[in-house]
């Protein structure tokens, strides 16, 4: 027995039989992570800090391994929603419809809103004292996020609706919602668009509506067909049982969750995917626009 540990000792000290020291080299029964990603309609830095808790909380109650996979921009996003390189996807109604239209992701479960309702509004908001209605901003910009539904789809749809095309307006498209905020309050823009509850949450006086878009299907949660099923029932069930809107305990539990996804979640109506789908009409009809 010491011939054979003084043996295996010389072979090691050679390099002829490499030791093992990185933990993930190891065989394990189950090593699979599972990615959950966002629809970058903040920056990056911001959805890493909003989302690590609802990610934390999978990783607690469903079993799996879970990791938050962070993207820059829309194509890059809908792209990796079919390609498999999502297990599972957060978005509006509009990438939803992309994706949708691309590789038949669909909707898994809909966030609700402060109002219980699977839906929302878009607002048009100015911080310019000479814009009083829609029609005063012909000819002054407009701070776009292009391919958003509430930063861009509903927002053109409303200036469309009032008389005023795009064309007509000077169109600043930036890289989230964020970035429209920041625009408006530097002076940079004479107004923009965003989901009405990010302007609720700005709290400034000096910001005003201008237009408030009809209710539209709020952001909802795609599982892409690379997730296994128990997975995915897994992942349903725990969301389901959270309801911060009727108990204290879980409202406490979600607090530090963005506000996209803390008032709980239900199952999407017969008309959640026909509605989504005819706001990505809207989309291409707004795209087209811009040619």
């Amino acid at each position: 027995m010491k011939r054979f540990i003084l043996f295996l000792a010389i072979i090691i000290s050679f390099g002829l039989f490499p030791l093992v020291t990185d933990a993930a080299a190891l065989p394990e029964a189950d090593s699979k992570h599972y990615t959950f990603a966002v629809i970058p309609y903040y920056t990056p830095e911001k959805i890493w800090k909003l989302f690590t808790p609802f990610v934390d909380y999978l990783n607690k109650t469903t079993g799996q391994s879970w990791k938050l996979q962070l993207y820059n921009n829309h194509e890059e996003f809908v792209e990796d929603m079919c390609n498999g390189k999502i297990s599972i996807a957060l978005a509006g109604p509009v990438p939803l419809g992309r994706a949708y239209n691309k590789c038949g992701v669909k909707p898994m479960l809909v966030a609700l809103g402060k109002s219980g309702k699977p839906s929302y509004h878009s607002v048009l908001i100015t911080n310019d004292p000479e814009v009083r209605s829609i029609s005063d901003l012909k000819g002054r910009k407009i701070g776009l996020f292009k391919g958003s539904t509430a930063a861009h789809i509903l927002p053109v749809k409303m200036l469309k609706s009032s008389g005023v095309r795009l064309s007509e307006t000077k169109p600043v498209f930036l890289e989230s919602q964020d970035r429209i905020v920041s625009a408006l309050m530097a002076g940079e823009l004479s107004a923009g668009g965003m989901k009405e509850a990010l302007y609720q949450r700005l709290g400034k006086a000096n910001l005003r509506v201008l237009a408030t878009s009809e209710e539209v299907p709020n952001f909802a949660l795609a599982a892409l067909p690379s997730l296994p099923a128990k997975v995915r029932e897994k992942v349903v069930a725990e969301l389901r049982m959270i309801k911060p809107l009727a108990n204290a305990n879980h409202a406490e539990l979600v607090k530090n969750w963005d506000d996209e996804v803390k008032n709980g979640f239900t199952e999407p109506g017969k008309d959640f995917l026909p509605s989504i789908l005819n706001l990505y009409s809207v989309f291409w009809e707004v795209t087209n626009e811009l040619r």
